[in-house]
């Protein structure tokens, strides 16, 4: 009976997932959606690089890294990832000092704003618990991952993987929280193994921004399968248990990315990748998305007149909704 029972939560919130993805395309972005039901199959992203522009623009200026772009982009198209992109220690405490100053916003909804020292007082004033906290609007308000945006070994490797000029269509800064979150709040959060569809091309560069181990909210890779992918695994794109993905593509392939504060990767997450849940403290992660093309989905930009933040002199007034 209870393993029914469950076999019954999965198969709606799968359902759920996946009708909310169809309402959020055809309301907003139907050629949106049009992709991310073709973009799944291999043959068709082999099509679109067949017919798409091969002009890869060449980009000047000094980069704060000193990397050979065709060594990432070779191991990006062989595994689907390329680990040692580290930020330099300047930049990631310029970073980290935008991330105490500036609020966060749990669960992405601009009502749910505090800072992350005030997290805790939040949580009990907003009566809910968050499992991740995003910034906005950062290219607009932090100077220094609006220059790693525009860092030009960074593009490069963009171009040359994507094989055109590359667009930035997201930058994404958020915290991992301790929490003893249910399952449902973990699937959100992308704590379950999954891929992406975000164009039919498409490379993200990932910067912890604390010290991460296995017990920190490492992130996960299922290295090779941004190639290949099991026909029944591009059909039905849902949130996977551990076992299904690791028995199918092999326990060898799986990449348990651990590092410093600072310690950066390149990955095309058409490999199947998740972050595990952080069990001994929080994780701060910096994220920026290159692709073909911007469907205006991915973004953190959000209008400032819809944003509440939580302040410590609230802690005694009563939450009332005409706040937000």
């Amino acid at each position: 009976m209870f393993l029914g029972f469950h076999w019954l939560r999965e198969l709606y919130h799968d359902a759920y997932d996946s009708g909310y993805e169809w309402f959020r395309g055809m309301s907003r972005n139907p050629k949106w959606l049009l992709m991310r039901q073709l973009a799944r199959f291999g043959v068709v992203r082999s099509l679109f690089r067949h017919f798409q522009t091969c002009e890869v623009p060449q980009f000047s200026g000094e980069s704060v890294f000193s990397h050979a772009a065709s060594d990432i982009v070779q191991s990006v198209v062989k595994d689907g990832l390329y680990l040692g992109l580290n930020l330099p220690s300047e930049m990631l405490q310029d970073i980290i000092a935008y991330a105490k100053q500036y609020p966060c916003y749990g669960d992405r909804k601009p009502e749910y704003g505090f800072h992350s020292a005030q997290r805790l007082e939040a949580e009990r004033w907003y009566d809910r618990q968050f499992v991740t906290a995003s910034y906005v609007n950062t290219i607009e308000t932090c100077p220094a991952i609006a220059q790693l945006s525009r860092d030009p070994l960074i593009l490069s490797i963009a171009a040359r993987y994507l094989g055109t000029s590359p667009v930035l269509i997201s930058s994404n800064l958020w915290w991992s929280f301790v929490t003893d979150a249910s399952l449902q709040a973990r699937r959100k959060a992308a704590q379950l193994f999954h891929y992406d569809l975000d164009d039919y091309r498409f490379i993200k560069f990932f910067f912890y921004l604390t010290d991460v181990d296995g017990l920190t909210g490492a992130h996960a890779c299922m290295q090779g399968t941004h190639r290949r992918k099991k026909l029944g695994h591009e059909l039905n794109r849902k949130r996977f248990k551990d076992s299904e993905i690791i028995d199918a593509y092999g326990i060898e392939n799986l990449v348990t990315i651990r590092g410093n504060a600072g310690f950066g990767f390149v990955e095309d997450t058409l490999c199947f990748h998740k972050g595990m849940p952080p069990i001994r403290h929080d994780r701060l992660m910096l994220q920026l998305e290159f692709a073909t093309r911007d469907y205006h989905m991915q973004h953190d930009r959000v209008d400032p007149r819809s944003l509440f933040v939580y302040a410590a002199h609230l802690r005694d007034r009563p939450l009332n909704r005409s706040n937000f």
